[in-house]
């Protein structure tokens, strides 16, 4: 976004796929702001629907999710420069597992995406330890174990730590 451009403040009130609802701000609630704000998003391609409510300020956007992902629908509203506060807290009717993400658990969401863009499956569990690995066998053969820098060594000792710790035994 270019530093002239206007922001308008708003937050997620709720969000399931394909339907999303922000709150604008007080100061981001005049009419031409909302009429702006929803003439761009319907002239966005996959974006169904949007509706207004002029009187709490809310701005619910049907789209398309097998198009858009989370964050690409998040991208949509801040190139209309609605600037979304609190992405972590939106209430949602997605079950709640008490469990936290997990770092195995981005990496292997991750290696969906990624495989899904590029069209050929990647596994980053595995593509990860092994990029460390020849990172670790390349600096010995070029610099030998020289301990005055990162040594090789440590660097393959991350590769096999990495490995273990992405492949969990399973019970």
């Amino acid at each position: 976004m270019t530093s002239g451009k206007r922001r308008y403040d708003a937050r997620l009130a709720s969000h399931i796929p394909g339907r999303l609802r922000v709150k604008l701000a007080e100061s981001s609630r005049g009419a031409r702001i909302m009429d702006r704000i929803k003439e761009q998003l319907s002239d966005v391609a996959g974006i169904d629907t949007v509706d207004l409510n002029r009187t709490t300020g809310s701005i619910t956007v049907h789209y398309d999710h097998k198009k858009y992902t989370v964050d690409g629908i998040h991208q949509v509203l801040e190139d209309v420069d609605v600037v979304l506060a609190n992405l972590t807290d939106a209430p949602s009717i997605v079950k709640d597992t008490k469990e936290s993400p997990t770092f195995i658990g981005a990496i292997e969401d991750l290696s969906r995406r990624l495989s899904g863009a590029v069209g050929i499956n990647i596994d980053l569990k595995t593509a990860l330890p092994l990029t460390l690995l020849a990172a670790g066998a390349w600096s010995i053969a070029r610099q030998g174990l020289r301990v005055s820098q990162v040594p090789a060594w440590a660097l393959l000792w991350l590769a096999f730590d990495t490995f273990v710790k992405l492949h969990p035994a399973r019970p």
